[in-house]
C-alpha cells in the first residue's frame, strides 16, 4: 500500500519455503488452462514468484541509494547530483499520511474502500522492518513508528466502538497489537501504552506492573527475560547514582512531584525529538548502556560513578543490538538477524513473555482512570513522551 495515497498496488503473500510458494504458484495459474484469469474478489490478477528483495523494495519505496541483499539493506554509492542519498526508510509524510487514512478515511477515497489496509500496512511494516540494522536508523524513527501504531490502535478502537464495519475486528486489533509487542525496538513502557489504549487488560497482566515505570527509552528487555531478576535489578538502580544528565540526554523525571514512587528511582529517560533527528540508534544504546552499567555500578558498591563517554566501547553489554538490556558474549555464533528477526504473525502464536501472576496496582497512584480512560489533554499531536509518562499525571492533578 502506498502510504501517502493508500492505494494498493502489489500483494505479496509469504510462504515457510520457496517449494511451498512455486507449488501455489502453479496450481492457481492452471486456470488459464480453461481461458480464464484468476481472480481476487473482482479483479484479475496474475500470480508469480517473487522475492524478500522485491517485498522491501515496495514496502520501502522512499528509501533511497538503498540495495536489499537477502533481505538486508546495503547502502550503495549515490551517483545522483540532485539526490541526497540515503536519509532513512521512510518519510514523515508517509507516517502522516498513514495516519490520516486511519482517522479521516473520508477524505482517503482508496483507503474508505478498503478501510483495514492501512492497519495492515502498519502490521507489514513494523514486522518488515530492518531493525537489526542499528546504524542505519535514528531513535525518531523508531519514535515514528511507535506513533503510527500507537495512534492506529486508538483510532481503531474508536472505530470498533462507534459501528460495526467489515473488516475492522477484535482480530485485526490484536493483530495489530502483537505486531508492536514483537517490536525488537519498542521498549516497555511503550509497550504498555500499547496495551492499555487496545484494552487488553490480560497482555497488561503479562507485562507486570514495572513496565509502565521502565527508566530507559532504546534499551528492552531480551526475550524470555525473567520477571521476577528484574525487580532485583530495578532495586540496584534505584540505589544506584548517575549525575551525567543534560540536555541532550535529560533525566525528565519530574523533581518536584514527591508523590511518585517508582521501583527504578527517580529517574525517566527519554531523547528529546531535536537530538533523536541525529541521534543514531546503535550510538543512542550505547549511551544508555553506560549510563545501565553506571547505575549498576553505584548501586550495587554504594559509590558515584560519572557515565562513560558515548564513544566508549567496554560495556560488556552488546551495542548492535536493540534489545541491549542483558549481556551477549561475542564470541556467540549467532546471527543479528535470526535474533532479531520478527516473530509468527498469527496471533495465537506470538508475544507470550512475562509472567502471569503480575498484578496491577489499579488502587495506588497509576489507576485504571490513567490508562483505559486517558483525557483528551493526552492527545496533542507535539506530545510524544508515552502515555505512562510520569509528567502526565502533574496536569491530570490540576
Amino acid at each position: 500500500m502506498e502510504r501517502p495515497t493508500a492505494k494498493t498496488m502489489d500483494c505479496f503473500v509469504e510462504f515457510d519455503s520457496t517449494e511451498d510458494a512455486e507449488e501455489t504458484a502453479n496450481r492457481i495459474n492452471r486456470i488459464y488452462e480453461c481461458g480464464r484469469a484468476p481472480r481476487l474478489g473482482n479483479r484479475h490478477v496474475e500470480v508469480e514468484i517473487s522475492n524478500q528483495e522485491d517485498l522491501l523494495k515496495d514496502l520501502f519505496p522512499r528509501a533511497k541509494c538503498i540495495s536489499w541483499e537477502n533481505g538486508t539493506p546495503k547502502v550503495v554509492e549515490n551517483t545522483d547530483r540532485y539526490s541526497t542519498g540515503f536519509t532513512g526508510f521512510f518519510t514523515s509524510e508517509e507516517i502522516i499520511g498513514a495516519i490520516r487514512h486511519a482517522e479521516m478515511p473520508q477524505r482517503s477515497p482508496f483507503g474508505a474502500k478498503c478501510p483495514q489496509r492501512t492497519y495492515e500496512s502498519t502490521i507489514s511494516t513494523l514486522y518488515k522492518f530492518p531493525w537489526y540494522a542499528t546504524d542505519m536508523y535514528t531513535v525518531h524513527d523508531r519514535n515514528q513508528l511507535f506513533e503510527l501504531t500507537n495512534r492506529h490502535i486508538r483510532s481503531l478502537v474508536s472505530r470498533m466502538e462507534k459501528s460495526k464495519t467489515v473488516g475492522l475486528d477484535q482480530r485485526l486489533l490484536r493483530e495489530l497489537l502483537y505486531a508492536g509487542l514483537n517490536c525488537p525496538a519498542f521498549n516497555e513502557r511503550q509497550k504498555y501504552t500499547l496495551c492499555t489504549h487496545a484494552g487488553e487488560k490480560s497482555e497488561i497482566l503479562k507485562l507486570g506492573d514495572m513496565s509502565k515505570w521502565f527508566p530507559f527509552d532504546t534499551l528492552v528487555y531480551l526475550p524470555g527475560f525473567d520477571y521476577d531478576t528484574c525487580a532485583l535489578y530495578a532495586s540496584v538502580i534505584a540505589n544506584g547514582r548517575f549525575e551525567g544528565a543534560c540536555r541532550e540526554f535529560p533525566n525528565n523525571f519530574p523533581a518536584d512531584n514527591t508523590t511518585l514512587i517508582s521501583p527504578f528511582g527517580r529517574i525517566w529517560f527519554e531523547w528529546p525529538t531535536d537530538v533523536a533527528k541525529n541521534t543514531l540508534w546503535v550510538d543512542a544504546v550505547n549511551r544508555e548502556t553506560n549510563v545501565l552499567n553506571c547505575l549498576l555500578q553505584s548501586g550495587s558498591m554504594g559509590t558515584i560513578h560519572r557515565p562513560l563517554s558515548m564513544a566508549s566501547t567496554s560495556s560488556s553489554v552488546s551495542p548492535t543490538s536493540p534489545i541491549t538490556d542483558k549481556s551477549v558474549p561475542r564470541n556467540e555464533n549467532v546471527s543479528r538477524v535470526s535474533v532479531l528477526q520478527a516473530s509468527s504473525r498469527r496471533a495465537s502464536e506470538c508475544w507470550n513473555s512475562g509472567s502471569g501472576s503480575a498484578l496491577l496496582d489499579t488502587e495506588g497512584i497509576w489507576g485504571q482512570k490513567v490508562f483505559f480512560s486517558p483525557p483528551k489533554k493526552f492527545r496533542a499531536p507535539s506530545h510524544r513522551i508515552t502515555h505512562s509518562s510520569p509528567n502526565c499525571l502533574k496536569d491530570l492533578n490540576q
